[in-house]
Order: structure tokens, then C-alpha cells, then sequence
């Protein structure tokens, strides 16, 4: 029995507190975490040695088309794939004055040809939040659909704020009530599904500093073992005094290399830095990953801050990395006037190196960020992307790049 199967059973046999998650109204929900006891810590060990170079090549379209409907500001666009031909579309969504507190989700039955109408899955009319933000789906082995999202409670303290998640089993046409699956002041949960069924859950964490003039972040990841149906009690899997570590985008590496997720760093000049764990370890180590221990890895040496960061791996093998940065020009401090870049790194997400740009010559007044990566096929990499106009408002787009090694 491997070391995280021992983990499961005794997560079953020994945690306390499972509950029916509840609702009797919108909005009011029963939290569902058990804690698993009494397991012994991995012990320390690296990623493989891969010193290679990625030899890929990116063309992007000139053009770009609008994917997120008619709204004043529409952002955090994610796609996955259902079939061969069905897409679903996450992003939050609002008003002039209601900027970011819906949960969209659009459909495409063609590939991403079209479209469907939008569906407001969550919205700030929700009693005891302000919204809900930050959507993104696991599309999971048994073929149903989470929908991981934030709450922002009101009053917006870590008694009221909360990550979430809803449950659909016929491909996103319904969905069952929320879950409260952990609570405090959070951001941008993250998940990824092994072999074996655990569900690993990655998020941006205030609590530990909230309230506080500048509070720090730290990463937290939850695991469950039944598609959804309970969770472990949060783990600390990344921090970095002062840095602001935040938005994790995990990714399952091919060949049993492990599991890695980049993270953007506020407070530090450079980033993405990389965290990676074995795939017998799953973040269960005396220690969280640094640059001592090897775990943690600054994603490459550009002078670029690497802001939202997004993975994904190719069959080939090889890595790409999507971030936003000023990109060298004189934006301010309007970091939503940023632009994106993408990078190619090898198989254990190491060796990053710079490819075209897709967006190049982006006027200062407009802003490309919080961009997400899908591939459509193999030689396709489609970069979903926030535009901002300089009028403020933001709408979400399809940019597609054509890959070559």
C-alpha cells in the first residue's frame, strides 16, 4: 500500500467531524473537512535531473476573438474539455459597480468555434457575501465536474470569507449546492485529480495576517480522497516571508515526475517560482519547499516580475508558462495595463526560456493579464486572455498559438 492510500484509509478511519454539507437558503452552507492523524512525514526527495532545453516555437494569431459575453468587466477565463467537441468556460464577471462578484460559465459545442449564452452560476445577490470570484473547474477520472470558486463574505473577515465548491455529474448542465470546503480570507483555488482519485486543492491564503495593513499570503492545499465529498483540514504547502505568495495553477507532470505548481510573488522583483512535490510524497514533508531543499525553484532568470502564472504540459513533454508583466513598457502603476508572456521549460517545469509574445505591441492605455493556457490539440495552445481597454473595462478572449519543435 503506497504511503498516500495509508493516508486515505486513515483519513476514513480515524478523522472526526464529517457532515452533509447543507444548505436551507441561498447562500447558507455546512463546511465538509475531516482531518487525517498520526502520519509519519515523507521523507526529502528531488525532482529527476533534466537539464535539457525545450526546443519549441509558438506562432500566434494576429487576430483574437471575444469568448466572455456582453458585461462591463468580465476576468479569470479558464477552459477544459468535456468531449472532443464540448468546451466549458469559467470567469467572474459584474457591472461597472459590481465589478467581479458573478460566476459565469459559457458552453462551446464546436471545438470553441461558438459559443452558448452565458450562465450566472453565483451571484452577489447572495445573502452574507459581497460575490464570488475566482472560478475554475476539475474536470475529474469518474467524469464529473467541480467548480472551485471564493466566497468574499460580508462582513469580509475570516469568519465570512471562504473557498467553495459545486459538484455537477451531467457535464455542467446543473449543479449541486455549494460546499464550503475551507474558511478564511482565500483567493484562486487551484485543483488536479491523480490516478488514484485524490483531488488535490491548491489556494491563496490570508488568514494567518488577516486583518492587518499589508497581510501576508501563504499557499494551502486540501486533498479528497471521495470526488469531492469531504475534505482534508488545510495544509501550509508554500510560503515565503514577505513575498505575498499567491495564485497557484497546479499541474500533474507527465511520467510520474510529479506534481508542481508556479506561483506568482508580490513582494519579490522576480517570479514565478516553482514548488514541486514527488507524487508518493504529496506535500507531506517535515518541511515546505525551498531553494535549500531544492523543492522551490525560481522559474527562470529574465528581469521580469511573472505576475498570474498558468502551466501546462505538452505530450512532447515539454512545458509552457504564461504570465503577466509590463513587458517593458511604461505602464505605472496600473498593473492591469500589463501584457503576456510565455515560456518553455523543460519536463519537470525547469529551464524556462522565452518564446514570441502574444500580444506584441500593446499600447500603454490597454492591458492583456490573468491569462489562463488550454491546449486545443497537441500542436494548439490557446491563450485565454483578460483584455483591458482604456476605458477600464475588461472582456476575456481566445488567442490561438501554433506550436512547433
Amino acid at each position: 500500500m503506497k504511503l498516500y492510500e495509508k493516508i486515505s484509509v486513515l483519513a476514513l478511519v480515524l478523522a472526526t467531524g464529517f457532515t452533509a454539507c447543507k444548505k436551507s437558503g441561498a447562500g447558507t452552507v455546512t463546511p465538509v473537512v475531516t482531518t487525517p492523524v498520526g502520519i509519519a512525514a515523507y521523507p526529502d526527495d528531488l525532482p529527476v535531473n533534466d537539464n535539457t532545453v525545450p526546443a519549441v516555437s509558438i506562432s500566434w494569431d494576429t487576430a483574437a476573438k471575444k469568448i466572455s459575453h456582453d458585461v462591463y468587466f468580465a476576468e479569470y477565463g479558464r477552459i477544459h474539455r468535456l468531449d472532443p467537441h464540448t468546451l466549458l468556460l469559467t470567469y467572474h464577471c459584474g457591472g461597472q459597480n459590481d465589478s467581479w462578484n458573478n460566476v459565469a460559465i459559457r458552453r462551446s459545442t464546436d471545438n470553441g468555434s461558438t459559443w452558448g449564452e452565458a450562465q450566472i452560476i453565483l451571484n452577489s445577490n447572495t445573502p452574507g457575501y459581497y460575490g464570488f470570484s475566482d472560478p475554475d473547474i476539475l474536470v475529474m477520472n469518474n467524469g464529473g465536474l467541480i467548480l472551485a470558486y471564493v466566497g468574499r463574505g460580508n462582513p469580509d473577515d475570516n469568519a465570512h470569507d471562504n473557498v467553495q465548491i459545486r459538484i455537477s455529474k451531467d457535464n455542467g448542465l446543473t449543479w449541486g449546492n455549494p460546499k464550503i470546503i475551507a474558511t478564511g480570507r482565500s483567493w484562486e483555488p487551484g485543483m488536479v485529480q491523480l490516478a488514484d482519485g485524490d483531488i488535490e486543492m491548491f489556494y491563496s491564503s490570508e488568514a494567518k495576517w488577516w486583518p492587518g495593513a499589508s497581510p501576508q499570503q501563504d499557499i494551502l492545499m486540501t486533498h479528497s480522497t471521495d470526488n469531492g465529498d469531504t475534505w482534508t483540514a488545510p495544509k501550509e504547502v508554500a510560503y515565503a516571508p514577505g513575498d505575498r505568495d499567491g495564485m497557484p495553477t497546479p499541474l500533474l507532470l507527465a511520467n510520474n515526475e510529479g506534481i508542481v505548481f508556479p506561483i506568482e510573488s508580490v513582494n519579490n522583483s522576480k517570479s514565478p517560482w516553482v514548488l514541486w512535490s514527488s507524487t508518493d510524497a504529496r506535500w507531506n514533508y517535515n518541511s515546505i519547499g525551498t531553494t535549500q531543499n531544492g523543492r522551490r525553484w525560481l522559474s527562470m532568470n529574465d528581469n521580469v516580475f511573472g505576475g498570474a502564472p498558468f502551466m501546462v504540459q505538452l505530450a512532447t513533454g515539454e512545458t509552457l508558462l504564461s504570465m503577466q508583466d509590463a513587458g517593458g513598457r511604461n505602464i505605472g502603476s496600473d498593473w492591469k495595463k500589463s501584457t503576456m508572456l510565455v515560456y518553455k521549460g523543460n519536463t519537470v517545469a525547469k529551464n524556462f526560456a522565452r518564446v514570441s509574445d502574444p500580444w506584441p505591441n500593446l499600447p500603454t492605455n490597454e492591458g492583456a493579464y490573468y491569462s489562463s493556457l488550454f491546449l486545443q490539440d497537441q500542436n494548439t495552445v490557446i491563450l485565454v486572455t483578460t483584455r483591458n481597454f482604456s476605458d477600464a473595462h475588461s472582456e476575456i478572449y481566445w488567442k490561438a498559438g501554433h506550436i512547433t519543435h
